[in-house]
């Protein structure tokens, strides 16, 4: 999948109303995430533990 049809995807959530992202902390819970089926995955900008 291109970058461009990435934000496509994205931008079609948007309009589609509200909907969950949900935030992996690390490669193993994104693709628990996935699993589970979230159409997208947020991941924090700065995390600090």
């Amino acid at each position: 999948m291109t970058r461009h049809e990435t934000a496509e995807r994205f931008q079609a959530l948007h309009r589609q109303g509200c909907f969950v992202i949900a935030n992996a902390w690390d490669a193993g819970s994104a693709r628990i995430l996935d699993h589970l089926g979230f159409a997208a995955l947020a991941t924090t900008s700065a995390g600090l533990a």
